[in-house]
């Protein structure tokens, strides 16, 4: 097939898709409008991004991006467990008791 026959072939919201970067949504609209099998439409998709190079390296740019917003999210949210587990267990308070103190405490509130 060439170029201008896979293109005419691939429904306008699956290039769409690709265009987006989805491309299990392409393999879905290719499967919805021309009535194929998962794997002829995984095929059809595949075929016409080897025609098209830049897009292809423009839906891996879309991914990467993807990828590392994921792995901001979670650096975040290990920063944040981390400042907690660290406040949480080893903060000492702030102002310290004698111990002389807390010991007249504990005898102070026995009743006899």
């Amino acid at each position: 097939m060439t170029e201008q026959t896979l293109q005419y072939s691939l429904p306008q919201k699956a290039v769409e898709a690709l265009v987006q970067g989805d491309r299990d949504e392409a393999i879905k609209q290719v499967m919805l409008e021309g009535h194929y099998s998962r794997e002829e439409a995984r095929d059809m998709i595949a075929n016409f991004l080897l025609t098209q190079p830049s897009l292809l390296r423009r839906m891996k740019d879309i991914q990467s991006e993807a990828k590392w917003g994921r792995m901001r999210w979670l650096i975040l949210f290990q920063a944040i467990a981390v400042a907690i587990g660290y406040f949480l267990f080893f903060s000492r308070p702030m102002v310290s008791v004698p111990a002389s103190v807390n010991v007249w405490r504990m005898v102070s509130s026995l009743q006899f």
